[in-house]
């Protein structure tokens, strides 16, 4: 699956230009053209290679390929077709790409637990982070739903790592206290969110879209102790039920069993540290799934 963004053409380009400018074969053949016909001994850039012969017909310096660019950005920048493969353009990673989410506007899924949104595609780790494999080899993960509504609005994001192979952690700034979040899994990291940076509301606002915080590639252990699938969803009521219990001695569990939101403005810190050690530190998500 590729970017429906994602556009093709043929362009030709001077080999031996300072300048590489890509000019779209679909515009050539102007009477004013040189590089396709004899006139392009005339070029400078031609006679400052110093060719022993005069060459007749097109400019032997004049190079077609075809290239592929993005149809959804301010500014078309073509690069070659073998290039565009790599990048997420080529592959189904161009549904967390922050151009194809603004101009697509994609439908976010319906399906939810207990008022809390949690796409059934996912896979969630006991730590309530999620993650997404692509059927390309890629993959994206961020924090679900339920913790992006315990943390409430943050403040600020700073990456650990920004490449290569790690557990991913990012350290989340909510209410003036750091709390640092990590997904329990090794990956190769390729990427992170950087547009989070400058607005860290899209991970209250969008956790499963523009608020993901990490992309790589899968390794033999990125998927192990995930849950998915009606097994997720257990988990997730579960999760609902412990969350109230602990919240049961303030007035901080909403009627119907949907806490109140941003729970750092409301609990002081070390009722804070305790509840994140308890359902969103990766060492004890690790002893809940032994």
């Amino acid at each position: 699956m590729t970017c429906p963004f994602l556009r093709e053409a043929p362009m030709k380009y001077c080999q031996t230009a300072s300048v590489r400018k890509l000019i779209p074969i679909a515009r050539t053949g102007r009477a004013d053209e040189k590089c396709a016909s004899a006139d392009h001994e005339t070029c400078p850039v031609f006679r400052s290679q110093h060719v022993p012969e005069s060459v007749p017909g097109p400019c032997p310096y004049l190079c077609e390929s075809l290239m592929q660019y993005c149809a959804a950005a301010p500014v078309a920048k073509p690069v070659p077709y073998s290039e565009s493969l790599l990048s997420r353009c080529g592959s189904d990673g161009f549904r967390y790409c922050e151009l194809y989410l603004s101009m697509a506007q994609p439908p976010v899924a319906s399906d939810e637990v207990d008022g809390i949104p949690m796409p059934g595609w996912l896979r969630y780790s006991a730590n309530h982070m999620w993650l997404d494999v692509g059927a390309g080899g890629t993959c994206h993960a961020g924090i679900d739903a339920f913790l992006s509504r315990a943390l409430g609005r943050v403040e600020r994001i700073v990456y650990l790592w920004q490449r290569g192979e790690h557990r991913p952690a990012a350290v989340l700034t909510a209410n003036g206290v750091e709390y640092e979040v990590v997904f329990p899994n090794p990956l190769v990291l390729t990427n992170c969110n950087q547009y989070l940076r400058a607005d860290p509301s899209r991970l209250a606002t969008e956790p499963y879209t523009s608020g993901w915080l990490f992309e790589g590639m899968p390794g033999p252990e990125t998927t192990a102790n995930l849950r998915e699938g009606a097994a997720a969803r257990q988990w997730m009521e579960q999760e609902h039920l412990r969350i109230n219990q602990f919240l049961q001695q303030g007035p901080y569990a909403a009627d119907g069993g949907l806490f109140a939101a941003g729970l750092p403005a409301h609990l002081d810190r070390e009722q804070m540290r305790v509840l994140f050690h308890e359902f969103f530190s990766p060492l004890a998500g690790g002893k809940r799934d032994l």
